[in-house]
């Protein structure tokens, strides 16, 4: 027997069909329609889905399609609606039209799926032995939301958790592709990773890299990441500003930064060409901060509206730039390491207590 399994409604969880014997197609109760399917020429899958003990047949919708042979108990175990599928009364032979007999494989029913052979074999793996087959290894965000998808129509809870909690958030996905992450999490449901990975696009300029998935999430959603995103932009980049007018105003004279002790080297510009000065300062910092140490702090603001976090005040580059100014200086040059260092560390805490303040915008799961 074959029979071909499409959904025609999202949300059906349960499947509660009548038997459908007839070799046309026919519809059955609760949005699974039940169809004959033309015959067509099929390969077996690899080990461990090709047991010559498997009493079922999941066929893919490559073309040419592969058969997987697979154990109906393993598979009613790890999916309710399969175990409810395989608990229906089975067509007899005589049943049968000659083509749809002619479709028997060693007499094993099999049902033509609507997921292709990559989708399979990881989705199947989740439910075979460890000491058959290792553990499902995704290689791309696409084929985690293949898998995730079927798994969620099969309603393989134990594996919906998994991919939810292990493998959507794992560092090699929601640190290099976290727009990806959070429009998958929201196309679920998936509040939790959803926020979670709207934390980490601040380790990256907006808009991210574009995703299929985006396609199938509401502009209302992506608008409110974004809107996060440049919250976080400004309330870490006010941080940085706010340690420049402080150096400027010495509002704080117990603070002994070099760049703020030193008199040799020059001192911060207006941007008019004309050094800064004014004499609403402390005596102690009369000359204000040196130019090299302003020019850093104003670098670090802009970053910090592209890359909201507190790794980017560590940014290598700029820092390196900066020395390498203070260098050229006989005081800055015997402190400008140490101090800078122990002030990006202080700066770093003050920036990240600042992105925690912005609260995510209430998202509405579809």
């Amino acid at each position: 027997m074959m029979i071909s399994l499409m959904w025609r409604s999202r949300g059906t969880r349960m499947l509660n069909a009548a038997v459908c014997l007839s070799a046309t197609t026919m519809d059955c109760s609760d949005g699974l329609l039940l169809a004959e399917t033309e015959p067509s020429l099929s390969r077996l899958a690899a080990y461990p889905f090709d047991h010559p003990q498997g009493d079922l047949i999941l066929r893919s919708s490559d073309t040419p399609p592969v058969d997987f042979r697979v154990f109906k108990l393993l598979l009613s175990l790890s999916s309710p609606f399969f175990s409810t599928l395989l608990t229906l009364p089975q067509p007899t032979s005589p049943l049968l039209s000659p083509r749809a007999a002619a479709q028997t494989d060693d007499e094993l029913p099999v049902i033509q799926m609507s997921e292709d052979e990559a989708t399979l074999r990881v989705l199947l793996g989740f439910c075979y032995p460890i000491s058959t087959h290792e553990v499902p290894h995704f290689t791309s965000l696409t084929e985690l939301q293949s898998v995730a998808e079927a798994a969620l129509k099969f309603e393989m809870e134990g594996v919906v958790r998994y991919i939810r909690h292990k493998e959507l958030v794992s560092p090699r996905f929601v640190e290099a592709q976290p727009v990806r992450v959070f429009a998958i999490a929201y196309l679920h449901s998936w509040m939790e990773e959803a926020r979670l990975a709207a934390r980490y696009t601040l380790r990256h300029p907006m808009p991210g890299p574009y995703g299929e998935e985006l396609e199938r999430i509401s502009a209302g959603a992506y608008h409110r990441l974004q809107e996060y995103h440049q919250l976080c932009g400004e309330a870490a980049s006010s941080r940085a500003s706010i340690q420049e007018s402080m150096a400027i105003s010495g509002f704080d004279d117990s603070d002994r930064w070099v760049w703020l002790e030193c008199r040799s080297c020059a001192p911060m510009s207006t941007g008019s060409g004309r050094r800064w000065s004014t004499p609403f300062i402390s005596p102690s910092r009369s000359g204000g901060p040196r130019n090299w140490w302003s020019e850093w702090i104003k670098a670090i603001a802009r970053l910090l509206r592209s890359r909201p976090r507190g790794e980017a005040v560590r940014d290598y580059d700029l820092m390196k730039r900066a020395l390498a100014e203070a260098d050229l200086c006989p005081v800055c040059s015997l402190r400008a390491r140490d101090d800078l260092e122990s002030f990006i560390q202080i700066l770093s805490v003050e920036v990240e207590k600042a992105i925690s303040s912005v609260t995510f915008p209430t998202l509405t799961p579809l």
